[in-house]
């Protein structure tokens, strides 16, 4: 992978909190993970707006994914748990 260098400028406060969350990992290394990750969220973003606008789910259907989402997704009991 190529390297280019480039020159942000961010307020003091928000480079401190930079080099904080960076902890001893380099700066840049940090920051090029943090975008990455936004770029990549962005764009399974777009992915699922574009498939959403292509399957044009009814609302009975959304209503329906919702709740069983919310079923899966909820907290559940252990088993063996006293």
């Amino acid at each position: 992978m190529s390297i280019k260098r480039i020159t942000i400028s961010v307020p003091t406060a928000v480079a401190t909190r930079i080099k904080k969350a960076a902890g001893t990992k380099p700066v840049s290394a940090w920051v090029t993970d943090v975008i990455e990750e936004h770029l990549d969220d962005a764009e399974l973003e777009r992915q699922w707006q574009a498939f959403y606008r292509e399957v044009k789910p009814s609302q009975r259907d959304v209503q329906r994914a919702e709740a069983i989402f919310k079923r899966a997704s909820r907290p559940g009991r252990r088993r063996g748990a006293a």
